[in-house]
């Protein structure tokens, strides 16, 4: 077994393990059919260090798009293995079978597969009605991507799914209590997109904020590098705006979203002793290119909507009093406003402590990176902002939600009141200026 799949086991990055053992089941397939397999395609990258902050430095961090109808938002983006929303959210949820739960998958995120009438094994990160201690990331994620997904930044695809899972454990996570059938609110999420790019044999090596930050800064001067600079400072102040604390290198990842060019190197199994492990890899040659559409995305949006804090806790996870109350700038001393009027903007984050070095935290924000979120927030009407939390199905937490108008001192309730607090905090990037 290779140090790539050993570190995916030992780490517990379910996601990327479950992707990548997905794809070599779907290359066994047909010669578990009796046919000849067909030859796999490399599902992971891997370059030089140079060569990856190259990537990161060019990849696509935002995209120009026709702005999602609140319905589509409600509804999601294509993709949806169960079909609609509708299909996977009865009243009484969708029946699966529980089989087993996320000791056998590792990572920490409640989370159970069970096996539908027809036969599909689905993985569920659930929410067990407790809004004290469940898994409040079931709600958080599902606003947050939608978010990104608007607006044009690259995102995982989470789909909200019922549940009514047949002789299932009290404890569906470890698998231990009395069997019977529970109902759970949860999300599932269907593969993720493109190719992992490595500089070395470690799944959970991602990116972070500053890494990124560098690596554009060592591009040459011109519109190119102005543009990236703003694209980037863009999803840096969105980061911000939702609360992403929880910003260590696993929960980023770099891809590449096109075909990789097999020709720019080799070809080799990461596990040559196993072929019903066998995951394929392109080792990059010095000086080629594989990956013409390298791109970055956020992999885990869980603990947002929230207050950001050297420790992940539930307070960083859709948490509304603390979502609103924390500014998106970090607030100017007495008398340290510039002469000119113009402020350094420095969004108001804290990284966690295992985040480490380069995590991003009180980023510089640029004008032209303001300007470009600013332009993106400010398209969302009311029923869009509606939509993101109502698809995230926040007034399903079990807790009260409220919220008070600082300057009309009117109180709103429910998903109003999240509505109001989203828009009362983008204000503070419509109407800032920044000079960095």
């Amino acid at each position: 077994m290779t140090t790539l799949q050993n570190r995916m086991r030992q780490r517990g990055n379910s996601r990327l393990a479950a992707a990548l053992s997905l794809l070599a089941a779907f290359a066994m397939a047909p010669a578990a059919q009796g046919q000849e397999p067909a030859p796999a395609r490399p599902s992971v990258l891997v370059t030089s260090p140079a060569q990856r902050r190259a990537y990161l430095a060019n990849a696509t961090v935002w995209r120009e798009k026709a702005l999602p109808s609140p319905e589509a938002i409600v509804e999601g983006p294509p993709g949806n293995p169960g079909g609609s929303r509708a299909t996977v959210n009865p009243p009484d949820g969708i029946p699966c079978t529980y089989e087993s739960g996320s000791a056998t998958m590792g990572g920490k995120t409640p989370k159970f597969t069970c096996r539908t009438p027809d036969g599909r094994t689905i993985r569920v990160k659930y929410f067990d009605g407790d809004p004290a201690s469940g898994n409040r990331e079931v709600f958080a994620e599902v606003v947050a991507t939608r978010l990104f997904w608007a607006l044009g930044f690259p995102a995982d695809r989470v789909y909200p799914i019922t549940v009514n899972c047949k002789d299932c454990p009290a404890d569906p996570m470890h698998g231990t209590g009395p069997r019977a059938a529970r109902t759970f609110l949860g999300v599932t999420e269907p593969h993720f997109a493109g190719q992992l790019i490595l500089s070395h044999s470690n799944p959970d090596q991602g990116w972070k904020f500053g890494e990124i930050e560098k690596a554009v800064a060592g591009l040459p001067d011109g519109p190119d590098k102005l543009r990236r600079r703003a694209e980037f400072d863009a999803l840096s102040l969105l980061a911000v705006f939702i609360q992403h604390g929880d910003r260590k290198a696993p929960n980023q990842r770099l891809v590449c979203l096109g075909d990789l060019d097999e020709s720019a190197g080799d070809v080799h199994s990461l596990d040559d002793n196993d072929a019903a492990l066998a995951v394929q890899a392109l080792f990059e040659r010095s000086g080629a290119t594989a990956c013409r559409a390298p791109a970055v995305i956020i992999q885990d949006l869980g603990a947002t909507f929230g207050s950001s804090g050297i420790r992940t806790t539930q307070s960083n996870k859709v948490r509304l009093s603390a979502w609103a109350k924390r500014p998106v700038f970090e607030p100017l001393p007495p008398g340290t406003l510039p002469r000119s009027g113009v402020r350094t903007c420095r969004g108001d984050i804290t990284a966690a402590f295992d985040a480490g070095q380069d995590a991003g935290e009180s980023p510089v924000i640029s004008e032209a990176g303001r300007e470009l979120l600013a332009r993106l927030l400010g398209s969302l009407t009311d029923a869009h902002i509606r939509a993101l939390f109502e698809a995230g199905r926040v007034d399903q937490l079990g807790e009260p939600a409220q919220w008070r108008d600082p300057d009309t001192k009117q109180t709103y309730t429910g998903i109003d009141a999240w509505v109001a607090a989203f828009k009362h905090k983008r204000e503070q990037i419509l109407t800032a200026r920044c000079g960095g």
